[in-house]
C-alpha cells in the first residue's frame, strides 16, 4: 500500500491562506518519511482558526509562504496518490493555493480516510478524525496539528485497507465501490465519490444527500418580511442563554423567517453562544462542542458566523424594527 497522507490547517476562512501543512509518506504499508512546515499565508488570521489550531500571526512571520515550499511539495506528491481525512477540504486548499499563487499543479489523484472509515465502520459514533482514531485504538495524538492529523490519516488508512485485504488504492477504492479522486492539470476535477448512482438509499437510513437537522419547534414565518437581515438565516444556539429563554429565542427569529435548528452545518449561517460561555470563549477559554463545529467550517471556507447572545438579541431588534418600518 503506497500513498502519501496529507493536512492543510488555514489561517482563515479562505483555502488559499495555509498556515501549515503535513505530509506523512507510505511504502508498502510502512511510514518511511515525514514533512512538516509552517507557512506564512501573508493574510489575516481568523481568531475562529486560531482557536482550532492554535497558530499565530508571529508563529509564521518569519516562514516561508507557499510559493516557496512548492518545489518540495510538489517533489513529494507528484505520481502519488494523495489521502486525507475530509479530503474535499484539503484538496480545495490545494487546488486554491496553486490557483492563488500562479502555480501549476500535476494530475493528482486522491481518496478520503473519513469517507472510507464511514463505509468500512458504520457503527461509530462518527467519523471523525479522532473519533476514528480513538474507536481503532491508534492512541493520542494532537489534534489539528498537520503533521499528527495526516500521521493519524495514514494511520486510519492503513486499517481501511486492512478491513478489506487490499495491496494498494484502487483495489481499496474498487472493493468499496468508490471513484478514485482526480485533480486534472487544467484545473478541473472529479470528486472521491461512491461510484453508486445518485439516489440510492441504503437500508440502514436515508441517504447521505439527506439532511441529518433536527428542527427547532417553530417552522419559519411564511409571512415575514423577506428583506429583513435574518429572514432565510439558519441559526444554532449553544450555550445557557441569560437575558432570552431559549425557546423566545426560537420563536421571535421564526417570526422574523430564520430557521433555528439543533446542528452546526454547512448551511449554518450563525451559532449563537450564551452571554456566560461567550465571555469564557473570548477570554480564550471553555469552547463548546457546537463552537467548535462551527469554527471548523469557517476554516473550510462556510459563510457561518459566531455571535453572542447580546449580539443576537440586537440583531433580533433590528430586523423587527425593519419590519415594524415596513
Amino acid at each position: 500500500m503506497d500513498f502519501v497522507a496529507i493536512d492543510f490547517e488555514t489561517a482563515n476562512a479562505k483555502r488559499a491562506s495555509v498556515c501549515a501543512v503535513g505530509l506523512v509518506d507510505v511504502r508498502d504499508g510502512q511510514i518511511v518519511d515525514e514533512y512538516y512546515t509552517l507557512v506564512n499565508p501573508h493574510d489575516d488570521f481568523d481568531r475562529f482558526c486560531i482557536a482550532v489550531h492554535g497558530i499565530t500571526p508571529d508563529q509564521v512571520e518569519n516562514s516561508p509562504s507557499f510559493t516557496d515550499i512548492w518545489p518540495e511539495l510538489r517533489s513529494r506528491i507528484e505520481n502519488r496518490i494523495l489521502v486525507a481525512h475530509n479530503a474535499s477540504f484539503d484538496m480545495s486548499v490545494l487546488r486554491r493555493s496553486a490557483e492563488e499563487h500562479g502555480l501549476e499543479l500535476p494530475h493528482i489523484q486522491y481518496m478520503c480516510s473519513c469517507l472510507m472509515s464511514r463505509k468500512i465502520w458504520p457503527g461509530m459514533p462518527n467519523h471523525k478524525l479522532n473519533t476514528v482514531a480513538r474507536e481503532l485504538n491508534l492512541g493520542a495524538f494532537k489534534h489539528h496539528d498537520a503533521i499528527e492529523d495526516a500521521r493519524t490519516a495514514a494511520k486510519i488508512f492503513l486499517r481501511c485497507s486492512e478491513a478489506g485485504n487490499a495491496s494498494d488504492c484502487s483495489g481499496l477504492a474498487e472493493r468499496y465501490g468508490y471513484r478514485v479522486g482526480q485533480i486534472l492539470q487544467d484545473g478541473s476535477h472529479v470528486s472521491f465519490s461512491s461510484s453508486a448512482p445518485k439516489g440510492i438509499r441504503s437500508r440502514k437510513g436515508p441517504s447521505a444527500q439527506t439532511p441529518n437537522t433536527k428542527s427547532a419547534p417553530y417552522a419559519p414565518s411564511d409571512s415575514a418580511d423577506r428583506n429583513n437581515p435574518l429572514y432565510g438565516k439558519r441559526i444554532v444556539f449553544t450555550g445557557r442563554m441569560s437575558g432570552l429563554k431559549r425557546e423566545e429565542a426560537y420563536r421571535r427569529a421564526a417570526e422574523l423567517g430564520a430557521l433555528c435548528t439543533e446542528s452546526v452545518e454547512w448551511k449554518t449561517d450563525y451559532v449563537v453562544i450564551g452571554r456566560s460561555d461567550y465571555a469564557k470563549y473570548a477570554a480564550g477559554g471553555y469552547i463548546t462542542g457546537k463552537t467548535q463545529s462551527a469554527a471548523r467550517l469557517a476554516a473550510a471556507g462556510s459563510r457561518i458566523r459566531i455571535l453572542s447572545e447580546d449580539e443576537f438579541v440586537g440583531r433580533l431588534n433590528e430586523a423587527a424594527e425593519e419590519e415594524h418600518d415596513g
